[in-house]
C-alpha cells in the first residue's frame, strides 16, 4: 500500500514537472517521471519492508523468547535504538530493486493507454 501511495502520488507531479516546466518530450517525460516515482515508492515503502524483514529474521534467545512481540513493537524498538533513519538501512540496494519495477509499470501502462487510444477505447 505504501509503495503504491508513493508511486501514484509522485508520478503525475513528475509528469507535470518534466513535460510542462522542463519541456521534455513524451519518452523523456515518461522515463524521468517513472524514475522519480520509483524513488518515492522506495522511500515510502522501505520502513515497512524493514520491519517485515526484522520480524522474518528474528530468532528466539536462550530462553525461547523472541525479540519482538509484533510489528508495532519492532518499529518502536527500532525507533528507540536507532532513530528514524534506521528504517532506511539498505536504501540504495532497495532502490535498485524497486525503481526498475516501478519504471516498467509506468512505461507499460503508458504503452497500453496509447494502444487503447489508437483502437478507439
Amino acid at each position: 500500500m505504501s509503495l503504491n501511495m508513493g508511486m501514484l502520488a509522485s508520478y503525475d507531479q513528475s509528469v507535470e514537472l518534466f513535460r510542462d516546466s522542463l519541456g521534455l518530450g513524451e519518452v523523456s517525460t515518461v522515463i524521468g517521471a517513472s524514475a522519480v516515482s520509483g524513488f518515492f515508492a522506495s522511500a515510502c515503502s522501505l520502513p515497512f519492508d524493514y520491519v517485515k524483514t526484522q520480524i522474518q529474521k528474528m530468532q528466539p534467545d536462550a530462553h525461547g523468547k523472541y525479540p519482538y512481540t509484533g510489528s508495532l513493537d519492532c518499529a518502536m524498538k527500532t525507533l528507540k535504538s536507532g532513530g528514524p533513519f534506521k528504517f532506511y538501512t539498505g536504501f540504495p540496494v532497495y532502490c535498485v530493486r524497486i525503481v526498475p519495477h516501478v519504471m516498467m509499470t509506468w512505461i507499460f501502462l503508458n504503452q497500453i493507454q496509447k494502444f487503447e487510444k489508437s483502437i478507439g477505447l
